[in-house]
């Protein structure tokens, strides 16, 4: 009953997970929350640890969330191999002196034949798995140039009879240097216990992340130009780097590409975004080697005021 289940888990680790010559990848459990949130982010490559403005805050660095004025909305749909689902929706609202978050990401496998112990041509019953995260976080200036942010979660898995349930923490800083543009980031991510899948022990998939950002305004060319860098630092592997760069034309289009270094399959980014009024739209691309499959991801992002 369990083969799609196997093949699923290796294809993920394979995926979310550095050079299998690193150390010990795939020892981390609730590995989805690997998987990035938001078209904008995945176009530039996942490198957003210092870009972090917008309500995708409260996933990537809490303490981004402190630069949102108002109410930020985000809602995501992510199409991945083997018709697995991404549905993620992200809120983020001024208040309380500084920031208020909640985050919302479901993964759904589809529809799985269960068979039973024994080698048999006709299955027992189907079955669905699914992953869910549910998040709230909290942000503020601590000083002129420096903010920070929390932001807890609550994990569960579910696998046919079988489930895990986590939880973790997030923290980080974010901090506008004095050179103009420039912004450096550090954040912790899934810091928590161990959970217990049946008699499977683990620890969620902790990060690391220590990230820059750069953008400049450009009148000649009327639009905005952003460079950003991530250092990655997971539990269960060897160190990675993410790169990212977007171009954004007078706040009514824009276009992004990025790469992600130090994954078995993994590697260049490439997306765009529209704007209409309040709202952005994003696309995100990303291609898979070994022909496992692309990955698609759209967003829509509701923003106060332009």
């Amino acid at each position: 009953m369990f083969r799609r289940i196997i093949l699923i888990t290796l294809l993920t680790v394979a995926i979310v997970a550095p050079d299998a010559r690193a150390g010990d990848p795939g020892t981390s459990g609730f590995l989805f929350l690997r998987f990035g949130n938001g078209a904008r982010a995945s176009g530039m490559g996942e490198a957003f640890t210092a870009v972090s403005d917008e309500a995708t805050s409260i996933y990537w660095n809490p303490a981004g969330m402190a630069a949102v004025e108002g109410v930020q909305l985000n809602v995501s749909h992510s199409e991945w191999l083997m018709d697995i689902r991404f549905e993620q929706v992200s809120v983020v609202n001024e208040m309380l002196g500084g920031a208020v978050g909640f985050g919302f990401t479901g993964v759904y496998y589809g529809e799985m034949d269960r068979y039973g112990d024994f080698p048999s041509l006709t299955p027992d019953g189907t079955f669905a798995p699914y992953d869910l995260a549910l998040s709230a976080g909290y942000a503020r200036d601590i000083l002129p140039n420096l903010s920070a942010g929390v932001a807890a979660k609550l994990i569960y898995e579910k696998i046919d009879f079988e489930s895990a349930t986590g939880y973790a923490i997030d923290i980080g800083l974010s901090h506008k240097s004095r050179i103009e543009g420039l912004t450096l980031a550090a954040v912790m991510l899934n810091l928590g216990p161990q959970a217990k899948f049946v008699e499977e022990k683990f620890y969620p998939p902790f990060m690391m992340k220590l990230g820059g950002a750069w953008q400049k305004e450009n009148e000649s060319l009327k639009g905005r130009l952003l460079l950003a860098a991530d250092a990655v630092f997971p539990n269960d592997g060897e160190s990675r780097m993410h790169l990212g760069v977007e171009y954004t034309y007078m706040r009514r289009l824009a276009v992004r590409f990025g790469y992600k270094d130090g994954y078995n399959v993994q590697g260049a980014t490439m997306g765009c975004g529209v704007y209409y009024r309040n709202l952005r739209f994003d696309y995100a691309y990303g291609a898979i080697q070994d022909e496992l499959g692309d990955i698609h991801r759209v967003s829509i992002n509701l923003f106060p005021s332009l």
